[in-house]
């Protein structure tokens, strides 16, 4: 790693502090118990939906689905591939996941570690997520990490998503930051790491699922602890 001392650091917020996979895989386990609907292949469910959803969310960041349509749509899909075709239902099931989303707290590996040494040595920090609004304070609240961020930037009330150039500069502005002493840390490449790279500052690339990629990040690593090492 590079000995920088990075003095404002922007970190995303899903998959890179919040344990989306653990805490989604776990919320949609206990509703489908809930609608009782135990008898289907919980694994194999959420893997579908997962693909689903995320075909479906990159449709919104670029603004051709709207939020309440993703909301309902992404189940209402992959229960029609485990032969229910109900959209009230899976309206509703659509709605309480995003209920019982934030009441879940699993965190990265070395997360809270990571977050309360960087605290402690006075980074200012702020996250840069594209989630929804009424979920992401929640989980920041919920999961006992908002105490460590100076400022949260919700691509919903900025008008604007990650890898927007305008989202990153408004962040930094937020906490007052410097570019050369500044550092995005996510694990999205297109949108955390490119999106850094177009702004202009360091982009450290949480790459927990090893995933092989042109145009190198200034650090690429698997472990969040990397992060306190400069």
């Amino acid at each position: 790693m590079v000995n920088k001392d990075y003095r404002y650091i922007l970190f995303d917020l899903d998959r890179t502090l919040w344990d989306f996979d653990t805490n989604a895989k776990n919320n949609v386990f206990r509703l489908l118990d809930v609608y009782g609907l135990s008898a289907i292949d919980k694994d194999h469910f959420y893997e579908r939906y997962d693909q689903i959803n995320h075909i479906l969310w990159a449709a919104y960041e670029k603004g051709e689905l709207s939020k309440e349509l993703l909301r309902s749509e992404r189940f209402y899909r992959t229960f029609l591939e485990f032969g229910t075709d109900n959209k009230e239902i899976a309206s509703e099931f659509g709605e309480e996941y995003l209920k019982s989303m934030p009441l879940q707290k699993a965190l990265m590996p070395h997360a809270m570690e990571v977050l309360t040494t960087l605290h402690e040595r006075g980074v200012k920090m702020a996250i840069i997520s594209n989630g929804f609004k009424e979920v992401q304070y929640k989980k920041l609240e919920n999961s006992g990490i908002a105490k460590f961020f100076d400022a949260v930037m919700i691509s919903e009330e900025q008008g604007v998503h990650k890898p927007s150039p305008i989202i990153f500069k408004r962040s930094l502005k937020a906490i007052g930051g410097d570019k050369k002493l500044s550092l995005m840390v996510g694990d999205d490449f297109a949108n955390d790491i490119e999106g850094a790279m177009i702004f202009g500052i360091d982009q450290f690339f949480y790459n927990y699922k090893s995933v092989v990629c042109d145009g190198g990040p200034t650090y690429d690593s698997n472990d969040l602890r990397d992060l306190i090492t400069f």
